[in-house]
């Protein structure tokens, strides 16, 4: 019979009793100040009128729509933020790496230089400098418009592009694109296991069917109405206004981050074997090739679980548009909706669930991502071959 520690055992009840008692006084606290300002609770204010605007909405959005409706329009606003800031910092971060790796020395000092000078500044700074400095100061005022064509206008107010309205065809154009998009994911992935059996078809005929019928479908139909901006004496009638606030985010985001990135690319790059590189020029690759190749797949391996991090860092952060006023989740859910119902508990749960479910899901779908590349090299090895010894 397992003898039991009765000193471990009354130390581990007393802290469980502890925070238990603090738990249940914090509780009857926050309901005793609720029920002083006459404040209710639960989630039915989601359904009430929220009454204020919001700058910019990807959703049809009034001042009559309810706080449910803020809710969706934040949460949108932030995952556009997020997706435009992973695709910058991917970009800037693997080139940034590339040319940190140059045996060009001025190259490769200008790359350490931009890594070590924007990696050294808060990423609050980041935002507020290209909002402040660069957004608000350098692009010409609303009157002084910079039109390109009469389709684009960059003004210090943002830049306005052509709107694209849906028409009756929109539901099917939709529905044909994804499908082309699935379509040509799966014929990629059935040439693949062709090639490894060594089965050789032509499917090139199935590509061109999958690319071309939404194309030839929206020439026909014209499912979106282009609808050009028209600039009035006070605002754009039309089109579609690109805030300042969200370049602001953007690019100050994607910039910071990619310092990080830039390092794990390069880290991931001189962890493969040199032999690899050596058996790729005997064979005659060319540089490029041996990067395309062999030295990027490998490293691929080693540098999908540290991006993931910094990508969830991008999602996170997105919340410091709130200092330029960029209607994220953070400020019109966690800021004006709040400040208007009183309601903090419901609320600031509510976010940081939904915060935690956007990290959990680009998690998964990285580490699904990884998983694939690691088993086209060979299978993992389970946690009882590992040689603890």
């Amino acid at each position: 019979m397992k003898k039991i520690n009765l000193r471990n055992l009354t130390l581990q009840s007393s802290i469980i009793a502890v925070l238990l008692g603090l738990f249940i006084f914090f509780g009857f606290t926050y309901v005793k100040n609720i029920n002083e300002r006459n404040i209710g609770i639960g989630f039915g204010f989601l359904d009430d009128t929220a009454g204020f605007s919001i700058s910019q909405t990807l959703i049809d959005y009034e001042e009559s729509d309810s706080f449910a409706r803020t809710f969706v329009v934040g949460l949108l606003n932030t995952l556009l933020a997020s997706f435009i800031g992973i695709i910058l910092a991917t970009i800037l971060g693997f080139f940034v790496g590339l040319l940190r790796m140059s045996k060009n020395k001025l190259l490769s000092g200008v790359a350490k230089t931009y890594v070590e000078f924007l990696r050294n500044i808060p990423p609050l700074l980041h935002v507020l400098f290209w909002y402040q400095v660069v957004f608000l100061n350098i692009l010409p005022p609303f009157k002084e418009s910079l039109i390109i064509k009469n389709w684009i206008y960059i003004n210090v107010r943002g830049i306005t592009v052509p709107a694209f309205i849906p028409g009756d065809n929109a539901p099917t154009f939709n529905i044909l694109f994804f499908l082309g998009l699935f379509g040509i994911f799966f014929i990629s992935k059935i040439k693949k296991d062709m090639v490894l059996r060594g089965v050789h078809r032509r499917l090139w005929p199935w590509t061109l069917l999958a690319i071309f019928t939404p194309i030839i479908y929206a020439l026909i139909t014209s499912p979106y109405n282009i609808v050009l901006p028209v600039i009035t004496k006070f605002k754009f009638s039309s089109g579609m206004t690109l805030r300042p606030e969200l370049f602001s985010v953007v690019v100050a985001l994607g910039t910071y981050t990619s310092t990080y990135i830039s390092e794990i690319v390069r880290s991931s790059i001189v962890a493969v074997p040199k032999g690899q590189m050596e058996a790729a020029q005997s064979l005659g690759f060319s540089a490029w090739d041996r990067l395309r190749l062999i030295i990027v797949p490998q490293a691929m391996r080693t540098m999908i679980p540290p991006v993931t991090n910094q990508y969830l860092n991008i999602i996170k952060n997105t919340s410091l548009g709130m200092a330029v006023a960029y209607p994220d989740l953070t400020s019109v859910f966690a800021g004006t909706t709040l400040n208007q119902t009183g309601r903090a508990l419901e609320v600031m749960s509510l976010v940081m669930v939904t915060y935690l479910g956007i990290s959990l899901i680009t998690s998964l779908l990285m580490n699904w991502y990884n998983k694939s590349i690691i088993n086209k090299k060979g299978v993992m090895i389970s946690k009882e071959e590992i040689p603890y010894d």
